[in-house]
């Protein structure tokens, strides 16, 4: 008839396997929250990527008109010391503060730029990590639930068949 003890072993191998599956459930559902900090880590880079640019433009917009405001100062002071403002070395003068603004906006722009380019590159980093462990906690589950249900099945097949000897 019936072998207690077979029962048992059926019983115990299938609350085995239940604790095993969730635990498994358990680590993917971990897994997938380290995949979405991940994501949000991305995109909390790819706003400060935008923020770097906007504010690189800001500052060199400002950067051309205090440049504009030195070419006024300039020519103010050559006219104080009685320079013709159309002679040579005063519009040297003047150009080359015009320049000198220029060149420090482009410089700020460059520099705002990389910072972008680091930050977007940072958000890239952090969505290639989302997607490992997003795909190595599937990959993880369904091996080991596969292995479950095999070990399930191994396990009753030989306690079924003891229970009918």
């Amino acid at each position: 008839m019936c072998d207690p003890t077979s029962i048992v072993m059926a019983t115990t191998t299938l609350i085995t396997a239940a604790t095993t599956a969730y635990t498994i459930n358990s680590q993917k559902t971990a897994a997938e929250y380290q995949a979405n900090i991940a994501v949000q880590q991305a995109e909390k880079a790819k706003n400060d990527a935008a923020y770097e640019r906007q504010s690189g433009i800001e500052e060199a917009r400002n950067q051309r008109l205090q440049a504009i405001l030195n070419m006024g100062d300039a020519k103010t002071t050559i006219a104080a010391g009685n320079i013709s403002t159309s002679s040579q070395t005063a519009l040297n003068i003047v150009e080359d503060e015009k320049l000198n603004g220029e060149l420090e906006a482009l410089t700020t722009l460059k520099d705002s730029e990389k910072r972008a380019q680091d930050y977007l590159y940072q958000a890239d980093q952090y969505y290639a990590q989302a997607g490992l462990t997003s795909f190595k906690s599937k990959s993880s589950f369904t091996s080991s639930m596969l292995n479950i249900m095999n070990d399930s099945i191994s396990s009753n097949t030989d306690n079924i068949a003891a229970l009918f000897k």
